[in-house]
């Protein structure tokens, strides 16, 4: 667990295992950074770049093809792929390592690039895995509950938007959307910068990476809150078209996540590998 001494601009935390890991206070204007180095990332690795987008797109287009007349389960995988994007950007966060090195983007490299932490990683999947099961447990509850004295569709012929439209679907959408802001805020907070930091450091465990992301964020609550706030929004755009804004969003936020980590976060070469090929 890390034990965490203050300054006025920086944070120190020490580990269990002894790491020395710095974190540091930012404004509001490094989000407009991150997304400009992200955008910069996207122009030095196009190849790459339009692979994972891609992958993102045919996924959300599958969702939608065979779960369109099934409002309650779009909307809860909809919630799925925001509370697992931060597993899903892995490769996204190895190219934006290399390019920072000066390397040349290697597509397949990143597609691999967890198994340099693979125990650590997939144990945080697990932690991920187990939040989305008790999602998927408790979203058919809040329809339930919502729809309880009103038709679930009012015309089952109009689908996703006679849902939407019904005061069956409103009142779903009210209940499901503070819910899932609470858990996709709690996901956030253990998520921030915890793959990163078990790519880029194989001496953190994932207890100590999940416990220092949560910390990083409530050292910085109103900027990581803006961060968040444009993370989640971008995702639902790229999710309302259909996966075709996906193509964008995706790998910017991932590559701009990535950026995001390095400034909040700095290891102490003496017990940290980041020369480490990713």
């Amino acid at each position: 667990m890390a034990q965490v001494l203050k300054s006025s601009h920086i944070h120190d935390h020490y580990t269990e295992s002894g790491e020395h890991i710095i974190s540091k206070d930012i404004s509001y204007s490094h989000i407009g950074s991150w997304l400009k180095k992200g955008w910069m990332d996207m122009a030095h690795a196009p190849a790459a770049s339009l692979f994972y987008g891609l992958v993102m797109m045919f996924s959300v287009l599958a969702v939608y093809t065979a779960f369109k007349d099934q409002p309650i389960t779009i909307f809860k995988i909809a919630t799925f792929f925001v509370m697992i994007s931060p597993f899903l950007a892995t490769g996204l966060y190895a190219i934006s390592c290399q390019l920072s090195k000066g390397q040349s983007p290697d597509l397949f490299r990143s597609m691999f690039a967890w198994r340099r932490n693979k125990t650590e990683i997939a144990l945080f999947a697990l932690v991920l895995g187990v939040i989305v099961a008790m999602w998927a447990t408790i979203t058919p509850l809040i329809a339930a509950i919502a729809t309880a004295n009103t038709l679930l569709i009012i015309n089952p012929e109009a689908g996703l938007m006679g849902f939407l439209t019904s005061d069956a679907g409103i009142n779903f959408l009210i209940s499901f959307a503070v819910l899932a802001s609470l858990v996709t805020a709690f996901v956030f907070t253990i998520s921030v910068i915890t793959i990163p930091l078990l790519l880029r450091d194989t001496h953190v465990g994932v207890v100590s990476a999940m416990i220092l992301s949560f910390q990083v964020v409530m050292e910085n609550k109103k900027v990581m809150a803006a961060w968040a706030l444009t993370l989640g929004g971008l995702v639902m755009i790229g999710i309302v078209t259909l996966g075709v804004a996906m193509v964008v969003v995706m790998p910017l936020l991932g590559y701009a996540s990535w950026h995001a980590f390095n400034d909040l976060i700095e290891v102490d070469d003496g017990l940290s590998n980041k020369n480490l090929p990713l």
